[in-house]
């Protein structure tokens, strides 16, 4: 019996350290070329930071996802999935230009932070975050409704 589990516990521990060894090695965090982003991407930064230039661009690839790091000559920091759909906007203490913002939550924010803008912008499948001049941060749901304000 002792032999047994013993033998099992080998086979676990090499399957385990195999299975962790192969996650490192098909991470890969690589420098890109402007003409390897997904067109939405491109179509993005064009209609949005045409002022801007692109000082860099990183792949960043793990097991499940793809997705694109872009930093801006300016400071601003965008994220794309593998689809270039935007994930995150972050243009430090600038703001964010309106037309990416969802209706709801710019009015939201007019109505009560008026005179505070959005510096930071993610979104996923269930929420939108942002982020206001000063660090207050709002979470919003999928339909848009406050669930979390942070500061």
């Amino acid at each position: 019996m002792k032999r047994v589990t013993a033998t099992l516990l080998a086979i676990i521990a090499t399957a385990t350290t195999a299975f962790a060894t192969s996650l490192y090695i098909t991470s890969e965090d690589r420098p890109v070329s402007y003409d390897e982003l997904p067109a939405e991407a491109k179509s993005f930064i064009e209609n949005n930071f045409a002022n801007d230039e692109v000082s860099h661009i990183i792949l960043d690839r793990d097991v499940i996802s793809v997705d694109y790091n872009v930093s801006l000559t300016s400071g601003t920091k965008l994220e794309f999935n593998s689809r270039g759909e935007w994930k995150e906007v972050d243009t430090r203490n600038s703001i964010v230009p309106n037309n990416i913002v969802p209706q709801a939550i710019a009015e939201y924010i007019k109505k009560n932070y008026p005179n505070r803008e959005i510096t930071e912008i993610k979104r996923n499948h269930t929420y939108t975050e942002v982020t206001l001049k000063g660090g207050l941060e709002l979470t919003f749901n999928k339909n848009y409704n406050v669930v979390d304000v942070d500061d």
